[in-house]
């Protein structure tokens, strides 16, 4: 896998079909689908994203057209009269009249419009600006996620590695054994060496049985981060850049070009930019509240004592209906300053967006440059550590030989021995922390390099 490659890009590779199967070597790449799957993390940021969105489609509520219908059967009743009345039509006195009751219908449909509405205008945008900044905190999310299993993902591999060395030192050991036994037998060596030998053994045998509980602690670690339960058998498969060979280059990207590409690409630093927005529009939308709002309505009604028929509710719709069609203006013109308090609540949380805008790019600044010199540094640890490798490796060869011959001891043996482990256990460490280095500033610099 080449390290370069943008960790978002790798999130993206979330596969549609079920879990994998179990005791199959898990690649770097199926743990970042895996995670982009399963990490609570990832769902926590995408519900937020979610509901962003349905609180910019509810925001259009307010600009856009509403239709009401309402319908209604009964009856209606009337208490006896015990006066005359006379009838607004005919101008007929009317005789005191018994009670009654009679079937009562309505359908009514109303239409409303709003023309000029800044306040609910203002609100769209400012919704539209927050879905954006919850979806780039999603995203967000995908590149720490990304690199948390990344790190994980290395720290498997860096402990196995480990267990790697420390077996290899016990194998040496045993051979240190024999050849003690060997040189007591031939009477070139002592039964102290003899002893020294065994007790060295056991020692770098119980090293590697303390390590493997430290695979297994990297292992569960891991699952944990894919969401995962179990993981002590989890097996992984190195990338094969990591054992590339020759040593790793340092020539990388300056700290300006990296803080350039994270301005334009950094999901954290382009959410601040668009929290500023809907910051604005909030102030802006608050200030609506001192101006009027104009709004257009039509209805149509119909309302009688029957439900169908010629003069029914549901007959003839040309028929007996009252319609109306209006422009309604509506100003508040007090309400005990709760905009003004609110408008100067906004103007503070605006503010404050820009405040912690400027704060992000300054955390992304340092961010990069504190990783970039970190990839320099470990690349260098990674050529240093190479080398002396390679002379450790040459300086147990030629101690050997010098023991075989009788030249010298089995102390200097085993500190040839362990000078080795330690270079190889250092080759380990500075290959693992160049390749999480590398992750950690393609994070920073918001994907590939």
């Amino acid at each position: 896998m080449n390290p370069h490659r943008t960790l978002v890009a790798a999130l993206s590779l979330a596969l549609a079909g079920g879990a994998r199967a179990e005791q199959q070597p898990l690649t770097l790449d199926d743990a970042l689908a895996i995670a982009a799957r399963q990490n609570p993390n990832l769902a926590l940021a995408r519900a937020d994203a979610d509901v962003a969105r349905a609180d910019r489609t509810t925001s259009w509520a307010g600009v856009m057209p509403r239709l009401d219908l309402t319908s209604s059967a009964g009856r209606t009743f009337l208490g006896a009269s015990t006066l005359s009345s006379i009838n607004p039509i005919t101008q007929q006195v009317l005789p005191p009249s018994g009670a009654q009751d009679f079937p009562s219908y309505s359908l009514a449909l109303q239409l409303s419009q709003p023309v000029f509405d800044w306040k609910s205008f203002r609100d769209v945008s400012r919704a539209s600006s927050a879905a954006r900044a919850a979806q780039l905190q999603y995203d967000e999310a995908h590149l720490t996620v990304a690199f948390t299993v990344t790190q994980a993902f290395y720290e498997v591999i860096r402990q196995e590695r480990v267990l790697t060395v420390l077996e290899q030192t016990a194998a040496r050991s045993k051979d240190f054994v024999a050849r003690a036994d060997a040189l007591f037998a031939a009477g070139r060596g002592t039964r102290a060496d003899t002893y020294s030998a065994r007790a060295n053994l056991a020692n770098d045998l119980i090293a590697a049985e303390q390590q493997r509980t430290v695979v297994t602690q990297a292992r569960t670690a891991l699952a944990q981060v894919l969401g995962e339960t179990g993981g002590a058998d989890l097996t992984v498969v190195p990338p094969a850049s990591l054992d590339a060979p020759g040593v790793p280059t340092t020539e990388l990207p300056d700290a300006d070009t990296l803080f350039a590409l994270a301005r334009t690409r950094r999901p954290v630093v382009l959410a601040q930019r668009q929290l500023v927005n809907a910051a604005d529009a909030a102030v802006s939308s608050s200030q609506g509240g001192l101006y009027p709002t104009v709004g257009a309505q039509g209805s149509y009604s119909r309302s009688g004592t029957n439900l169908g028929g010629e003069g029914g509710v549901f007959g003839n719709p040309t028929k007996q209906y009252v319609a109306a069609l209006q422009f309604v203006l509506t100003w508040n013109l007090f309400e005990g300053r709760s905009t003004l308090a609110q408008i100067q609540r906004n103007e503070a949380l605006a503010r404050r967006a820009g405040a912690s805008e400027a704060q992000t790019i300054e955390g992304v600044s340092k961010e990069i440059i504190d990783a970039r010199t970190l990839a320099i540094s470990r690349a260098r640890q990674v050529a240093l550590a190479v080398d002396n490798e390679k002379v450790a490796t040459e300086a147990l060869s030629a101690t050997r030989q010098r023991l075989d011959a009788g030249l010298t001891t089995q102390l200097e043996v085993r500190d040839a021995s362990l000078k080795l482990t330690q270079a190889e256990l250092a080759l380990v460490q500075a290959r693992i922390d160049h390749a999480i280095a590398l992750a950690d500033l393609v994070r920073a610099a918001g994907g590939s390099l």
